[in-house]
């Protein structure tokens, strides 16, 4: 009798636990979902009005985005330096504190509705970068170094959460997370970046002894930075290698708790999962804005009957890429061409891919034509992320480094789409700047070269993962061959 009630406790038990777990698991699923609902969004709202928010054209005169990145004189250089600035605070606050938040969810699953303060907190930063991306274009300098104290409430909310996952995680995950000088190393970190980046914002505003609007001229700050970077001598090069290893310190610093996990092998990769699956997300967003760039006018050549043939043998590129992605729908679709095994659908992954960008590189290098390159970039990306998330969806669990490279090229695929799109929409403004870089190659050649690149080195790592995968094979049946005989 004692036994029974005993048991039956247990079980009731149990299910109590399984119930509020399902509880948590529900909420969090809940705020996940407002978070890429209100990222695609945003993302959407951004690109689509890209002219107003990513090139500031309400800076320029007659709101002409045919001056972005044109350093011609001296007004032109510093309403360019104010557009470049306004743009990447507002955009690295927006993606930083986005990012944070979906990880942070993912994190979170046993705090379950302790997270919702955070969650709005991050939510809120998120929300006001969107807003002034929309709305803030001032002339006067002073108003840019108002905005970038923003960081400072932002340092202290990261700081706050800090301590509050290190506790929370010190009861729940002890085993992992009881380091804390982890912690104040990486809340050190944070702190030494952020007042850096204000103190050299604050010498180059305040440094100016007559107008605080005529920042670059006789300006202490401005002058290093342009000669570390543009003048080839010792001096220059020792500062520019100083800086970049103090930038390498403090980054790492600041990963300091996952790259210790990562070595270790107790970080778990859920993170890369949720990110990809996030990023298909945006890649949806990003596909629609891309096709209405093709519309912009003088964007593109448009196709007539009188062009030469070969003008057309990128189609034949354009062709092979959908022969692969069929073939891709046939391996994993059709029951007897299906292939098992982890490390052999990852070969397949990386096989395809491959193809695929090495169609587009060529594409992109042969024919000049801005409506073949688009065309490429465009195939390329769809097809490559439609079977990253057929990919995604067959494959559970991925191994550290696959998750980090599948993420990576994720990421530059994005990249070179959003790049291909805002020249177009440059181009139908006059504006050649994404080619007047100190390469004879465009910066659309640049990030395809770079996808491709990254995407054999994925399939080098591959191999080499095959090759140590064989060599264990092969010593354990010989070591089996020896014991039996």
């Amino acid at each position: 009798m004692q036994t029974n009630s005993i048991t039956n406790k247990k079980i009731y038990d149990d299910f109590e636990s399984m119930l509020n777990n399902k509880k948590r698991n529900s909420f969090i699923w809940m705020l996940k979902i407002i978070l890429i609902s209100f990222f695609v969004l945003a993302s959407g709202l951004i690109l689509f009005f890209a002219p107003l928010t990513l090139f500031s054209k309400k800076l320029f005169l007659n709101q002409n985005i045919q001056w972005f990145l044109v350093f011609s004189n001296p007004t032109l250089e510093r309403i360019n330096y104010l557009a470049l600035f306004r743009v990447f605070l507002l955009m690295g606050i927006f993606f930083y504190t986005f990012i944070k938040n979906f990880s942070n969810t993912i994190e979170q699953k046993e705090a379950g509705k302790k997270y919702l303060g955070w969650f709005v907190t991050y939510l809120v930063f998120s929300l006001t970068a969107l807003v002034l991306l929309f709305t803030f274009f001032r002339q006067n300098t002073l108003d840019y170094y108002f905005l970038a104290l923003i960081s400072i409430p932002l340092l202290i909310l990261d700081l706050a959460y800090s301590i509050y996952k290190y506790k929370l995680k010190r009861k729940t995950d002890p085993l992992i997370h009881k380091n804390k000088n982890l912690v104040i190393i990486s809340n050190v970190a944070r702190g030494i970046l952020v007042f850096s980046f204000l103190i050299i914002l604050s010498i180059w505003v305040f440094s100016i002894k007559g107008n605080k609007n005529d920042f670059l001229n006789n300006n202490i700050m401005h002058n290093f930075f342009l000669n570390m970077f543009s003048q080839r001598d010792v001096k220059n090069l020792i500062y520019l290698i100083l800086f970049l290893i103090f930038l390498a310190i403090i980054l790492f610093g600041i990963k300091i708790e996952k790259i210790i996990l990562a070595i270790t092998k107790q970080n778990k990769n859920n993170n890369f999962k949720e990110k990809i699956i996030l990023y298909l997300f945006l890649g949806f967003v990003v596909f629609l804005w891309f096709i209405r760039t093709f519309f912009y006018k003088n964007a593109n050549d448009i196709i007539v009957a009188n062009k030469e043939p070969q003008t057309y043998l990128y189609l034949i590129g354009l062709g092979i890429i959908v022969f692969l992605f069929i073939w891709y729908l046939l391996i994993n679709f059709i029951k007897k061409f299906k292939v098992r095994g982890l490390l052999v659908n990852n070969i397949i992954l990386g096989f395809m891919l491959g193809l695929i960008w090495i169609i587009v590189l060529i594409n992109v290098l042969v024919f000049k034509n801005k409506l073949e390159t688009n065309l490429s970039i465009l195939f390329g990306g769809f097809f490559s992320l439609v079977i990253l998330l057929i990919h995604r969806l067959k494959i559970a669990n991925e191994s550290y480094y696959v998750a980090m490279f599948l993420e990576i090229i994720i990421i530059l695929m994005l990249a070179t789409l959003l790049i291909s799109g805002l020249n177009s929409i440059l181009l139908a403004n006059n504006n050649q700047s994404f080619y007047n870089v100190s390469s004879k190659l465009s910066l659309e050649q640049i990030f395809v070269i770079t996808t491709a690149v990254l995407i054999i080195a994925f399939n080098l790592a591959l191999m080499i993962n095959l090759f140590v995968v064989l060599m264990k094979l092969t010593k354990k049946s010989n070591n089996i061959y020896i014991e039996r005989n």
